[in-house]
């Protein structure tokens, strides 16, 4: 089940996001702070995926109690609200310049390398925003190329669900797809295949175009699922910014 954003106290956790938290005046000095608590977070999230970001782990990661990290992130809630917004600054922003079109297709693929590098994001929700800084310009940033290219306001909700929607859909086909290259999935799929032409030997006859499909993809050699992955990834995008372009000349 997806992890859910936005489980912290608001008030707190948005001051966390937007860097609005008071430093102590009086008192020891931290020897570390949010920024390094995250980024020992994100770290452990790389390598072992986000179950494994837990309070005693990140503690553990930088010498510390579990319990004293609780001044810097409040919570584990909040720590992934964290984790989430400032790994985006990794996508920085994405300006049109002559071509719209290239803008929206550089913005796409930054998007989804930023998916790969991080797989636990898309094990973080969708469906509530954190409300961060380096999120929203993200967001910002792609809304910035609908507008340069004259789509209309209303439909701009619409082409920007569906941006992400592709590339978050592309980024888990990918990820997975690296994941199955294996030898072992390798003989499961030269099993299956036998059984597959013993059980259906019509099965080209049936499915004509799933299987031309399958043979267009098998003649680069190589791996074709991760192959399959980034041409539905390049696909997907051309057709949607087609479909932006074609509502843009209406408009016109």
């Amino acid at each position: 089940m997806a992890v859910q954003t936005g489980q912290g106290d608001p008030g707190r956790t948005l001051a966390l996001l937007w860097g609005k938290v008071a430093t102590p005046k009086r008192g020891p000095r931290h020897a570390i702070g949010s920024d390094e608590v995250i980024a020992a977070a994100v770290g452990i999230a790389d390598a072992d995926g986000l179950e494994a970001v837990t309070m005693r782990a990140v503690g553990n990661e930088l010498g510390r109690t579990a319990m004293s990290l609780y001044t810097y992130v409040l919570s584990r809630d909040v720590m992934v609200d964290l984790m989430y917004d400032s790994v985006h600054a990794e996508v920085g922003e994405v300006k049109s310049g002559a071509s719209w079109q290239k803008a929206i297709t550089r913005w796409c693929v930054q998007l989804r390398e930023l998916y790969l590098r991080h797989p636990w994001l898309l094990d973080v929700s969708s469906a509530r925003p954190v409300l961060g800084p380096r999120e929203q310009e993200v967001l910002e940033s792609l809304l910035r190329i609908l507008a340069t290219a004259s789509l209309p306001l209303k439909d701009r909700p619409a082409a920007t669900s569906a941006l992400f929607s592709v590339v978050r859909g592309a980024a888990r086909q990918a990820v997975e797809a690296r994941s199955a290259v294996t030898e072992a999935d390798a003989e499961w799929w030269a099993a299956r295949g036998q059984a597959l032409a013993e059980a259906a030997p019509d099965f080209a006859e049936r499915f004509p175009e799933s299987t031309a499909i399958a043979a267009q993809q098998r003649k680069g050699g190589g791996q074709p699922w991760i192959r399959a992955a980034d041409q539905a990834f390049t696909g997907a995008v051309g057709l949607l910014v087609d479909g932006i372009g074609q509502r843009v000349a209406v408009k016109g």
